[in-house]
C-alpha cells in the first residue's frame, strides 16, 4: 500500500528552526540532518505501522545520528502518513498539543 506524507503546518517551521540551528554550526550539519529526515521517511513509508505508538495513535521514529524524533500517526482512511511535528528528544511532545 503506497501512503502519501502530509506535514502539519508547524512541520515546516521545525525543520527550519533545526536546519538553521545546524547551519550555524556546520552546512555539511545542516544537510546530514536533512538526509537523516528523508531516510526516516523511508523507513516509515515501508512499514508505517512498524514503529512504537508513544501515545494515543500516536508513533515516532528516531533519526539516526540526530537527538530528533518524527512523531507521526497514519490515516488508513486516506491513505496517508500525516507527520505532526519534528521534536527534540528532551522536549515534551505535550508542548506541541495545541499547534
Amino acid at each position: 500500500m503506497n501512503y502519501k506524507f502530509v506535514n502539519r503546518p508547524a512541520v515546516a517551521e521545525d525543520l527550519k528552526d533545526v536546519v538553521d540551528y545546524y547551519k550555524n554550526i556546520s552546512p555539511h550539519l545542516a544537510k546530514q540532518f536533512l538526509f537523516r529526515i528523508r531516510e526516516a521517511k523511508s523507513y516509515v513509508s515501508q512499514y508505517p505501522q512498524g514503529f512504537q505508538v508513544k501515545y494515543k495513535n500516536i508513533r515516532t521514529v528516531l533519526l539516526k545520528q540526530f537527538p530528533y524524533h518524527i512523531h507521526y500517526f497514519v490515516d488508513e482512511n486516506n491513505q496517508q502518513i500525516v507527520i505532526l511535528a519534528i521534536i527534540h528528544t528532551y522536549r515534551n511532545p505535550k508542548d506541541y498539543s495545541k499547534r
